[in-house]
């Protein structure tokens, strides 16, 4: 079963309305990773980075300035009140000699040495020279390591290794890594580094070797990149080291995982893991060539002859496209190139269910029909609107609360998954401000990729003070009263 790379944003959203910041703002971007050479504790690895211009710098020696954050790290046991893991240190930026100048950002890196099990772990972050204190930030940590079980810890991504001098928190296999804390890659970015720990491949086989495949798959549809799969023999050990680089040159656009697997020697999956990124590359067009060579003859998008039809069928994939296929089709349904349509309609179907396109085709557009009935709004299809788009891209929730009659808080809903792709319970906070309209917008999710508000209880009760209320820049919850439940139902929901 693939793991999770656990990537969290730690930016606070602008205030609501009209409410403005009256003070810079920190922001700090986290990335987890987990870790277990056999015969140690498991341990998590936290990188927080904290953006350079966001700090307060004050001047400590003449012409000199630097900036100054605290972080707490607090461990509970999943459930739990109890604290078991607790770290406070003062993080100090490097010294600047101009502040109007202020690029990149200041990084600071913590091991916390833990049992396997399931963990909250809870981060604070204050700017000491403002005096600025950030909403707490909640994230699950998972640690299994079975012992004598082959695993793979999880995937770092970094920007720089070199052999390290010196034993640090940074070291791992001897060397230090400057991780990538916000897994995102621009255009002028052409290297995807990672580096991953495989662990007890040596409870396989007394000798010999195993395979480890890694490869780019799509988040949309998990689908393999074409040129972008790769193998690798190791000789059987308790632990084996996985260090390279990927050339994305020419990866197009989109939301991906890096994916990391072990095999034995019949090419059986043994386990995998995998890590989130982000591509950006707009020279990278969708590649028309692939097209050309599809031949539709006796297919059920031969059948499709009316071309706004075809035009309506292609529209319905953009909730489940990838960012390319999405750019690409919006300019070919503005076009009357009903072969192509046809072309690309079965080309989108065959590469998601390979063994039967139709019936993947049929079972979308019953959803697509589905939530056209639930959702639709006065100005909107149902497949047009944010819980469409929702259902449509990540199926439907294991759980829906709503809540369209609280005292003092406009009408929402809160989606509850148990896994959303790679990643374990997750949610999705609906809010609507006329419910007779049926139009209820989405305002916060944990999902990796989707619109994050750390104030999104302040939205939902903002009917009670109004968008200008405001108890503070820092303040992400409302002040409880009779029949207020929106956190308590996110927190535990049911």
């Amino acid at each position: 079963m693939k793991k999770t790379f656990v990537m969290s944003l730690l930016v606070l959203l602008a205030l609501a309305g009209n409410a403005q910041t009256r003070t810079k703002r920190l922001r700090p971007y986290l990335s987890t990773t987990t870790y277990c050479a056999p015969g140690l504790t498991p341990y998590v690895e936290n990188a927080i980075a904290i953006e350079n211009r966001s700090a307060t710098y004050k001047e400590f020696e003449p012409g000199k300035f630097k900036a100054t954050v605290e972080i707490t790290t607090m461990f509970r046991p999943y459930g739990d009140s109890l604290v078991c893991n607790l770290s406070k240190i003062a993080l100090d930026s490097p010294v600047v000699t101009d502040t109007a100048n202020l690029d990149g950002a200041f990084i600071d890196q913590q091991r916390f040495s833990l049992p396997n099990g399931e963990y909250e772990m809870e981060i604070s972050i204050t700017d000491m020279n403002s005096g600025e204190a950030l909403p707490s930030t909640t994230v699950t940590v998972s640690l299994d390591f079975k012992e004598g079980i082959p695993s793979i810890s999880d995937i770092l991504l970094f920007d720089s290794y070199a052999k390290a001098d010196q034993l640090s928190a940074c070291t791992k296999s001897g060397c230090d890594f400057l991780p990538r804390v916000y897994p995102f890659y621009g255009q002028s970015e052409d290297k995807l580094k990672f580096y991953a720990e495989l662990y007890n491949s040596d409870q396989l086989y007394d000798e010999g070797k195993y395979l480890v495949n890694y490869y780019i798959e799509t988040v949309e549809s998990s689908n393999q990149m074409k040129d972008y799969s790769f193998s690798k023999r190791f000789d059987v050990g308790q632990v084996n080291i996985l260090l390279n680089t990927i050339d994305i040159k020419d990866l197009p656009s989109g939301n991906y995982y890096l994916v990391v697997e072990m095999r034995d020697r019949s090419n059986a999956l043994i386990c995998s893991n995998s890590c989130f990124f982000q591509r950006s590359n707009p020279s990278v067009g969708f590649d028309t060539g692939d097209l050309a060579s599809v031949n539709v003859a006796n297919t059920f998008v031969s059948q499709i002859t009316e071309i706004d039809t075809l035009r309506k069928y292609i529209r319905y994939l953009d909730p489940i496209c990838t960012e390319m296929e999405r750019d690409y089709s919006s300019n070919l349904v503005r076009t009357d190139d009903m072969t192509t349509m046809q072309q690309f309609l079965f080309n989108f179907w065959s590469t998601r269910s390979p063994m039967n396109p139709k019936q993947g085709f049929d079972d979308y557009l019953a959803a697509v029909r589905r939530v056209n009935m639930s959702f639709k709004t006065s100005s909107y299809p149902g497949y047009r609107t944010d819980r469409g788009y929702v259902f449509l891209k990540y199926g439907q929730p294991d759980k829906i609360m709503e809540s369209p009659n609280e005292p003092g808080a406009y009408p929402y809903e809160i989606w509850h998954y148990y896994t959303v792709a790679n990643q374990r319970n997750k949610r999705f906070v609906f809010m609507s401000k006329d419910s007779a309209a049926n139009d209820y917008q989405l305002i916060h999710s944990d999902v990796v990729g989707e619109i994050n508000n750390p104030r999104w209880q302040l939205e939902i009760y903002s009917r009670i003070y109004g968008q200008g209320y405001d108890q503070g820049v820092d303040q992400t919850e409302y002040e409880r009263g009779w029949g207020s439940h929106a956190g308590d139902l996110y927190d535990n929901p049911r």
